[in-house]
């Protein structure tokens, strides 16, 4: 006879299904946008090329050899040892690429797996139920896992790592210092956070260890603690330095080396990142906005009960030293909707929630407030992605109407739009006055039989820079000898095709 399934298996089945129906509410293998578009690009040119360079397929090289007139985002693309790449880790690419034998749309369902050892994970740390369904629910990690990208893989792995970096403080035992090391060592070929999130755990240990435990330095720099993950460490600094000429590697050189923060900057992208901060292109939803149950979790602890916990102490101590060190490293808030930085933080912020939970219950008109206000920001971040879903499917519609052989657009909103065609289709962007010059000498040298010219349709106030760069590509491009006198219009693009004069 069959066992029947228990609460918790019940539990992890249906928030499992719950994202898939979210995946295909939104229908997320079309929907390519952004830094996702990026990435699914980069896995598609990996697997096309057979893995012989990392260079993103650029069907137009031929009208931009410098790689200016990217039509990708150009925070996330860039020149390096003249190739197109983007600033997403290699492991993703590589991982996902292994799957090219299937459709690559498919790929960003591999989510619900992750999903499930997530869950899992938890289960397995003895985490209760209502614990189970908030911090699955009503945190940043289901939105990270709905679209394309690396989080997957980096939550499992920091996950992993954690609980046995843990087990390892408690028991001592040499294959937990070795599996905990692995895990995070593994971590940081996706996200650059498991490094700060190694040295938050190993700096807390050794706290408790020499000031609580009262144990000799020595033992506590005991080598099988930290030297895994110094060798995977030193492998990622010489891969990142012979493959891009920097040992943190594409995420530093698109990031640090482009930004001159000041003190009173990296307090704003901190209050961003963990609460909001108004920003010129909208407000965020920090981690602690969309998840203020950690908070109420924490201010409910007792200065006794953490001092007579060390498993309590361990995981409260984790959180406080991770903040501080993500909060005065990094570049930026990740101008995301949710505070991603901090998603390493819901392992030890889990625990202490789950210790919590019967005192949280004690007054319960406070903990359903709270519940109703972190599903409804759960809701509303899943709301953004449908209705952004929605208007990107309107703009592939209107984009696939211009038939041409190269595409000349004015922003990257329109560029972008085009998704994973752009692998096959030549389209390039001049975003800037600036690279009329290179656009009008690379039309002289390639001279294209014919290409269409693309904008936003209605001028507004804000758009006035982006009219006058279109007025400017249509003489430039006269100037070479194209007739662009063919206008073909959609709701909300405009656009000119340009045809090769015939000289006599």
């Amino acid at each position: 006879m069959f066992k029947r399934p228990g609460k918790t298996a019940i539990i992890t089945i249906s928030i499992s299904l719950f994202l898939l129906l979210i995946q295909l509410l939104i229908r997320v293998d079309s929907y390519f946008l952004s830094d996702p578009l990026v990435k699914m690009i980069q896995t598609i040119s990996l697997w096309k090329q057979g893995w012989s360079t990392e260079g993103i397929l650029y069907p137009a090289k031929d009208m931009d050899p410098q790689f200016l007139l990217s039509p990708l985002n150009e925070g996330f693309v860039f020149l390096n040892n003249n190739r197109l790449i983007g600033q997403y880790p290699i492991a993703l690419t590589s991982l996902y690429s292994l799957f090219g034998f299937l459709p690559f749309p498919l790929l960003p369902y591999f989510n619900i797996l992750f999903l499930i050892a997530y869950l899992k994970l938890l289960t397995k740390n003895s985490i209760q139920i209502p614990t189970l369904i908030i911090v699955s629910l009503g945190t940043v990690v289901f939105p990270l896992l709905v679209d394309f990208s690396e989080n997957g893989p980096f939550i499992i792995l920091t996950g992993y790592g954690y609980s046995f970096l843990f087990k390892a403080f408690l028991t001592n035992k040499k294959e937990d210092w070795l599996l905990g090391n692995l895990f995070l060592g593994l971590s940081i070929w996706f996200r650059l956070e498991g490094v700060l999130f190694f040295f938050a755990i190993q700096c807390t240990i050794a706290l408790i260890h020499v000031f609580i435990k009262k144990e000799p330095i020595l033992k506590t720099l005991h080598p099988i603690r930290y030297l895994p993950f110094v060798i995977i460490l030193s492998l990622f600094f010489l891969w990142n330095t012979y493959s891009y000429s920097h040992p943190l590697g594409t995420r530093h050189l698109t990031n640090f080396g482009h930004t001159n923060k000041t003190f009173y900057d990296q307090i704003k992208i901190f209050l961003s990142m963990a609460f909001t901060y108004p920003r010129p292109n909208g407000w965020s939803l920090g981690f602690f906005l969309q998840s203020p149950i950690f908070i109420y979790a924490i201010i409910k602890l007792r200065k006794n009960q953490v001092l007579q916990n060390p498993k309590l102490l361990f995981h409260l101590s984790i959180v406080i030293l991770y903040l501080l060190i993500a909060g005065i490293t990094s570049p930026n808030d990740g101008i995301t909707l949710t505070g991603r930085y901090f998603v390493v933080t819901v392992f030890p912020l889990t625990f202490i929630l789950n210790e919590q939970m019967n005192e949280l219950k004690k007054n319960k008109w406070v903990l359903y407030s709270i519940y109703t206000w972190m599903f409804l920001f759960s809701f509303l971040i899943i709301a953004i992605f449908y209705f952004s879903s929605i208007e990107l499917k309107k703009l592939r519609k209107e984009l696939a109407q211009f038939d041409s052989s190269l595409i000349v657009t004015t922003n990257e909103l329109i560029s972008g739009g085009f998704g994973l065609e752009l692998v096959d289709k030549r389209v390039i962007c001049v975003r800037r006055d600036n690279l009329l010059d290179y656009f009008s000498e690379n039309l002289k040298k390639t001279t294209p039989n014919e290409f269409t010219i693309l904008t936003i349709g209605k001028e507004t106030n804000s758009n006035k820079d982006e009219k006058n760069l279109f007025a400017s590509l249509l003489v430039r491009s006269e100037q070479s000898g194209y007739s662009c006198s063919k206008e073909e219009r959609t709701a909300r693009i405009l656009g000119r095709k340009c045809i090769k004069i015939e000289q006599k």
